[in-house]
């Protein structure tokens, strides 16, 4: 496992230092050959300016590169704070000893042949995690592409991302489990000008993982925002921390999370020796500490060039300034699904307008400029300033097609413009020419090909920057440290046995019920109607196998059906515990709760739309716990049953705020018990009211 961490801040040193910010370098194996794996960090380092010093080192060779070359570490003779080993699997672990023995703090491991390939690769690639841990050294990888920081030079990768570009220094950083996909977003980044400031590929994560790496880029002045590739995150709750510090630190994370499919998880695990956990969790995980998921790098890059260049909306209110009425209709409709809105014009801001457009131009929004933009190209400045006279617009979108010709002009009226609006300016141009997105987005200006890529990426980041605004606002989330689990089950309880241990809480009611024997004398003053459900530890799901007879409204036929459940339990061949009578209650609204402690991810609230339609049309979300009510509050705002729950049509809507409080306390107690799983298929609400109609739970082994 790695290292664990704890928050840091710029004044204390990050055990990532010596790695990402080495001064010195030695190369184990170099290579005289700039093309082999083990002599390109060499020559990219060499040809980029690394500020550095580099060290070859192979027994074989005096010279290296025009380098002197060392037969070994030790002979370097001064301190060495990274080594790079691209040697055979068998010479690595003696290669991290020697470098230990002569004080190296880091190492990169490039070769293969450790726990993605078979049982005595995990063998070997646990000894280096036994070697970090016993001497306190940062090891990245095995099985990895390396890393780089872009604005010291240093490369201790073999990437061939870096055969046709020049380094260029930016705000953008990446964390990738995969070495391949992250040189493809080196190579985007570099050839659409963006740049980055440190690149780190993970490998198979035997001491240095994906949750340290985001944890020091929180920290890396160099950094604004962080982008990453996840296939499996085996320290769940230290990455939690870290996206978590990420967020209140202001630093955006946009994650592209692998192995959604059941081909893409196999295809993780055969990659990287990992199984790939449970994808809604995943989901879930990113979302409440503040990620947005992306599903493609050019997605990642489309979210990103908007936050870099601080053009990220601050709110959903947009203008819309157009060469074409048809684009305007189409960015109207791109943004009503979105979130995104398209207010009428303020009188004072048609007014403003008037003097700028042409006369057959009416003001609006979308505002169509047409092409009179040709022959007076500065419109589209005046007007952007006019739209900006309204406060309360988030920003201003210009849509623009080809325009060769006055290219440069368009830029410049841009450009000029930018510093006279208060807002962020999103460009849509289609058929734009490389040189004229790069000079506007120099000018802080994204530039996006098409509407639905810049709609999307607008709404995408208003809504991460909603949920960092809420994890900011909000306090740590501290829980009692829970039961231990030792990942053993006892059997499952019957629903009668489960309702017993939950009448030990008390935000969550339970119906008046008895357990009944068919044939015995009934209680005195039943509460008719009632429900009565046959119990056994061996029937989980009654209704399947006819088990429950509901709305049961006097003795006669409630004895009738007591005799019915009896031949059913008899018929299954099951030991019958007894019928459980419970009083029918009435209610509006009809959840499904689960709480269960994950392998991977710990405890877990699930909520679900309860009822006959649950299945048909699932609608799910999952919150990592601890969790207090807002964060709960917030959980149900994103079922798309809310505005039921709120009330519809003349139907009573639940008291969220309560119903939350009431579900944060059942999570609290369900923490401190030694509990696997436990259901609740309905949770039934009315008001700031609710009940457990029925209840399965499975105890932990607690020897």
């Amino acid at each position: 496992m790695p290292h664990s961490n704890q928050d840091v801040s710029p004044s204390r040193s990050h055990r990532l230092e010596a790695l990402l910010n080495a001064r010195s370098v030695a190369v184990i194996g170099a290579s005289a050959d700039p093309a082999k794996i083990s002599g390109r960090p060499i020559a990219y380092m060499r040809a980029r300016g690394y500020t550095g010093a580099i060290y070859p080192v192979n027994p074989g060779r005096e010279e290296v590169q025009g380098l002197r070359c060392h037969p070994s570490i030790a002979a370097i003779g001064q301190p060495v704070d990274l080594a790079i080993i691209g040697t055979a699997a068998a010479h690595v672990e003696g290669a991290i000893r020697e470098g230990i023995a002569a004080g190296v703090k880091a190492f990169v491991v490039f070769s293969s042949g450790f726990a993605e390939l078979d049982e005595a690769g995990c063998a070997l690639q646990g000894r280096l995690t036994d070697l970090a841990r016993a001497h306190d050294v940062a090891i990245v990888g095995p099985n990895c592409l390396g890393i780089a920081n872009c604005r010291s030079g240093l490369l201790a990768t073999f990437t061939t991302a870096l055969e046709s570009h020049e380094l260029q220094p930016g705000g953008f950083s990446f964390v990738s489990q995969s070495g391949a996909l992250g040189a493809y977003w080196m190579d985007i980044v570099l050839r659409s000008g963006v740049g980055f400031s440190q690149w780190v590929t993970t490998g198979n994560e035997c001491d240095v993982d994906a949750a340290e790496a985001i944890d020091f880029l929180v920290d890396d002045p160099d950094t604004q925002v962080i982008g990453l590739y996840i296939e499996d995150i085996r320290r769940i709750d230290a990455f939690r921390a870290a996206l978590d510090r990420a967020a209140r630190a202001g630093k955006p994370v946009i994650a592209i999370k692998a192995g959604s499919s059941s081909a893409g998880a196999a295809a993780a695990a055969s990659h990287t020796g990992a199984l790939a956990g449970n994808d809604a969790l995943y989901e879930a995980c990113l979302q409440q500490h503040g990620a947005l998921r992306v599903r493609s790098l050019t997605e990642m890059m489309d979210a990103a060039r908007l936050l870099l260049h601080g053009a990220a909306p601050a709110g959903p209110r947009l203008a819309v300034m157009t060469v074409s009425g048809g684009a305007g209709v189409l960015i109207a409709d791109a943004s009503e699904p979105l979130g995104l809105e398209l207010p009428a014009l303020k009188p004072e801001v048609a007014q403003a307008l008037v003097p700028v457009l042409p006369s057959f131009v009416h003001p609006s929004n979308p505002l169509d400029i047409t092409g009179n933009v040709l022959q007076d190209t500065p419109m589209i400045g005046r007007g952007m300033q006019a739209l900006a006279t309204d406060t309360e617009t988030h920003a201003i979108v210009l849509f623009i097609g080809m325009m060769h010709s006055i290219a440069d002009a368009f830029v410049q009226a841009l450009s000029q413009a930018r510093s006279h609006v208060h807002c962020p300016i999103i460009v849509v141009w289609v058929g734009a020419m490389d040189s004229s997105i790069h000079a506007l987005e120099a000018a802080g200006i994204p530039v996006f090909l098409d509407i639905p890529q810049a709609m999307q990426a607008m709404a995408r980041c208003l809504q991460m920057q909603r949920t960092r605004a809420q994890i900011v606002q909000r306090p740590k989330t501290q829980a009692a440290t829970p039961v231990a689990d030792n990942g053993q089950s006892l059997p499952t309880l019957s629903e009668w046995d489960g309702k017993q241990l939950l009448t030990r809480q008390h935000s969550v009611q339970i119906p008046t019920g008895w357990l009944l024997k068919a044939g015995a004398a009934l209680p005195a003053d039943l509460p008719y109607p009632v429900v009565a459900k046959l119990q056994s530890d061996q029937l989980l799901h009654k209704s399947d196998a006819g088990g429950v007879v509901l709305r049961i409204q006097d003795d006669p036929s409630l004895q009738a059906a007591m005799e019915r459940l009896q031949k059913v339990g008899t018929g299954l061949g099951i030991p019958v515990q007894g019928i459980l009578v419970e009083q029918m209650l009435p209610f509006d609204h009809e959840l499904l709760l689960g709480l269960r402690r994950d392998p991977r991810f710990g405890p877990v609230l699930t909520l679900a739309r309860g009822g006959i339609e649950a299945e048909l049309d699932p609608d799910v979300v999952n919150l990592l716990l601890p969790a207090n009510a807002d964060d709960i509050a917030q959980m149900l705002s994103h079922l798309r049953c809310f505005k039921l729950l709120q009330g519809f049509r003349g139907k009573p809507g639940a008291d969220i705020s309560a119903v939350a409080r009431r579900i944060a306390d059942l999570a609290e107690w369900f923490l401190q018990q030694p509990l696997r799983e436990l259901e609740i298929n309905p949770l039934v609400i009315q008001g700031n009211q609710v009940w457990a109609l029925d209840a399965l739970i499975t105890p932990l082994a607690t020897d």
